[in-house]
Formats: C-alpha cells, structure tokens, sequence
C-alpha cells in the first residue's frame, strides 16, 4: 500500500528530492519529446486505415481480412511484448534507452510494409510495428509519473496522450495526400529498389523520420523515482504486478475494463470511419484525410487537454476521484454523437457529429491512464500500465476492428452496411462502460485517499 510518505525517501529528505528535480522547462521538453515519439507512433499504426481500398484491390482482401491487418497484427504481439517491456521499465536505469531501440524497431517495420506485396508479409511487418510500438506508453508513463507530482501528472499525461489523436489526425491528413500525390504519377520509383505500389510508397514515406525521433529520445535523463511503496522490492517480478491487481480486483477490473471497452469502440469506430464516408458519400480518400483527419486533429488535441486541465481543477477543489468524474462524464456525453455520426444523410452532418463525439470522448483519453498512475506505486507502474495495455489493445486494437467488420461482413452480408455496423457497436458497448464507470468509482475514491 502507498502511504502519504511514500515518496521513495523520508518525509524530512522530500523537499531535497523536489529541489533536485529538473527545472519546470526540461519536464516539459521531456513530455513534448514523448508526445512526439507518439505521434509518430500513430501516424505508422494508423495510415493503413486509409489505404483499404487499394490494398483490398491489389491483395484481394474483404473487410474482415483488412481488419486483421488494422487491428489483430498490429496488437496481440504489442500486447504480449508490453508485459517483459514493462517489468524492464520497474527495474531499468536507462528507461528511455528502451524507447530509443522502438523507435528504430517500429519504423524499420513501417518500412517493410511497403517492401511487401502479400497479406502474409504484410501482416508479419505490422506485427513488428506493435512490437516496437510496444516500448513507448509504458516507459513514457512510467517517466511522465517521475517528473510530475500527483496534481499537475494528468495535465502531463494528458499532453503526452495527444499525441495519438494528432498523429491520428495526420495519418489522414498526410497519408490521404500522399495517396493521392502517388495515385497521379503512378507509384513511386527508387533507383536499385524498383517501383512500388501508391500504397507502399506511403508506409516508406511515414517511416522515414524515425531516426531523428530516436535521436531526440536519447536527450531524455532518467528522473528520480517517486511514489514508492515500502513494502514492494525494487526487484519485484512480474507476478507481483499481476497479484497486485489481483488483490484489488473490484478496483482494476472494472479500470481495466472500462478503459479496453473504451478503446474497442474508440479504435474500431476510428479505424473504419473512414472506409464508411468513402463507401457511403462516395468521397475520395484524399477529401477523407482532410476533412477527417481535421477533426481527428482538432477536436481530439482539445479534448484530450481540456480533460486534463479539467481533472486538475477537479483535485484543486479537493475531489479525490476527479479523474474518473472526467471519464464518466465525457462517456456519457459522447455517447449520442458517436451512435448517430454513421446515421446521418449526408456527410458534413456525419462528420460534425463525429467531430462532437470526438471532442467530448477524448477528454478520458489521458485522464484515464492517469487515474491508473495514481493507484499504483511506483515499482509496478511499468507492469500494471503494461498489463492493462494487454487488455487494451487485446480488447480495443484486436478486437475493435474485427468486431465492426463481423457485423458487416457475417451479420449484414454487406459493406454498403458498415454505418449500421459501427452505429450497432455504440449502442451496445457503451451502456457497458458506464455500468462499470460506476462501480469503479467509490472503490478509486478510496484508493486515491489511501
């Protein structure tokens, strides 16, 4: 249990420990450079969303073959990986080496997917891409808790979490440019490596700035660690972390849960959002990854920091439960907008709803790992965060897509059917979600207090 001294030394030595950490500007630069590293994180898992249709040609794929590609290859070896990944984190001295080496892993793997002309090779590179990507959140959360005291670590959290939603809104935004930029001249042609595919030559394109990413994370100092519970060993193994959620299962079953049914709708509504406007407005993907990619990114970069901004306010006031207050009430706001977006008639109204839902929904999206921070100390933040991003991604990036797909693909028997599909998937995820928001709430208010 973390006491109210637990801080990794005695109460007296605390306020040398707050002077001997980095100055405000450098805790900032820390967090940009990980908000960074996940944005480009997003850009090489998320482009393929709006590549289906010429992969789907070139490769002869339906709808649920895609899906494996967007979800299923891409999570159950980040999932798996998280787990090693994440005990290293508790234990290592040099967290952001770990980053470094994804970094050069998952846009190495980026690369291979525009070298590959088979679903087999494709569906093996994006593996490596999760693989890779499987280093970041749990290192940067580990770090952003270090640097951060309890009050001010969500606004922190919360600005490294924006970093999917733009990178997200960039993946559309670049990737629909590109596309179409390739799509005119025919491909793309490199002296000794031959012609690729428009397709291809996007994966090549978004995997090149990763060397300058990496190179940035090696600025990156290792904080003192804070948050330390006297009765857990520095050297604890990764069974503890299970036990330890084991131990408090009402409270990190129903965080975890909550948190992966979140994630199964948030990705698998993202996903194939932009495969429906193209099938049901009859867009072109380049008008998708504008006007979509503009609401990924502007609503998303808002609501993730106003949920941020709003938790803080919430603890100034004395609320102890405040990030959790935040995730209920953006999910049941959220809740309408997201059903309706693959309803309406025409496309401005079904992106403007979906611009509502995204701007009230993503203000959960950093408050709710930090919540997970909060009620973990600091020797098992890298395994919990590691194994509820287990969950997550099994349940969010795994399954999310699939689930979507099956109801086109088995339950309709017809993709012109994917809006009723995703609007199905809302209606009965989330009434879930906030039954278990509920329940979490009285067993996080007394953990927090404790």
């Amino acid at each position: 249990m973390v006491t109210a001294a637990a801080s990794g030394a005695p109460a007296a030595d605390r306020p040398a420990m707050k002077a001997a950490m980095p100055g405000s500007v450098y805790r900032w630069l820390v967090v940009t450079i990980l908000f960074a590293g996940y944005c480009f994180s997003a850009i090489d898992a998320r482009v393929l969303t709006l590549m289906v249709e010429p992969i789907q040609k070139d490769l002869g794929l339906g709808d649920f073959g895609m899906s494996l590609l967007q979800g299923f290859a891409f999570s159950v070896l980040y999932s798996v990986a998280a787990l090693p990944i994440g005990r290293f984190v508790d234990r290592t001295k040099r967290r952001a080496t770990l980053i470094v080496w994804g970094v050069v892993l998952w846009s190495a793997m980026t690369a291979a997917c525009g070298f590959t002309s088979s679903f087999i090779g494709l569906f093996l590179a994006r593996v490596g891409v999760g693989v890779g990507e499987a280093t970041l959140s749990p290192t940067a959360y580990s770090l952003i808790s270090d640097y951060f005291e309890r009050r001010r670590r969500a606004l922190a959290i919360s600005f490294y979490a924006v970093g999917y939603p733009i990178g997200g809104g960039l993946a559309l935004l670049l990737g629909g440019w590109l596309l179409g930029h390739f799509t005119k001249t025919g491909g793309w042609t490199l002296p000794l490596l031959g012609t690729f595919a428009p397709w291809q030559a996007v994966f090549l394109c978004v995997a090149a700035p990763g060397l300058i990413l990496a190179a940035l994370m090696m600025t990156i100092r290792e904080p003192v660690r804070q948050d330390v519970a006297a009765d857990i060993s520095a050297k604890s193994s990764l069974r503890e972390g299970f036990d330890y959620i084991a131990q408090r299962w009402m409270l990190f079953g129903s965080l975890i849960g909550s948190l992966s049914l979140i994630a199964l709708l948030a990705i698998g509504t993202a996903l194939w959002f932009p495969t429906f406007l193209i099938r049901s407005y009859g867009m072109t993907p380049t008008e998708v990854g504008l006007f979509y990619g503009l609401v990924m990114l502007v609503c998303g970069t808002v609501g993730t920091l106003s949920g941020g901004w709003l938790a803080g306010k919430l603890m100034q006031g004395g609320r102890a439960d405040a990030n959790m207050r935040v995730v209920l009430i953006a999910t049941l706001l959220k809740g309408l907008p997201i059903i309706a977006a693959p309803l309406m008639p025409t496309a401005f109204l079904s992106l403007t709803m979906m611009a509502i839902g995204t701007l009230l929904g993503q203000a959960s999206q950093g408050v709710m790992l930090a919540a997970i921070q909060d009620v973990t100390p600091n020797q098992l933040r890298g395994q919990v965060t590691a194994i509820s991003l287990l969950c997550v991604n099994l349940v969010g990036t795994g399954l999310g897509a699939s689930v979507i797909a099956a109801i086109t693909d088995f339950g309709f028997g017809n993709q012109a059917a994917l809006g009723y599909s995703i609007a199905i998937a809302g209606a009965v995820v989330l009434p879930v979600i906030v039954a278990l928001l509920l329940m979490v709430l009285p067993h996080y208010r007394r953990a927090v207090e404790a």
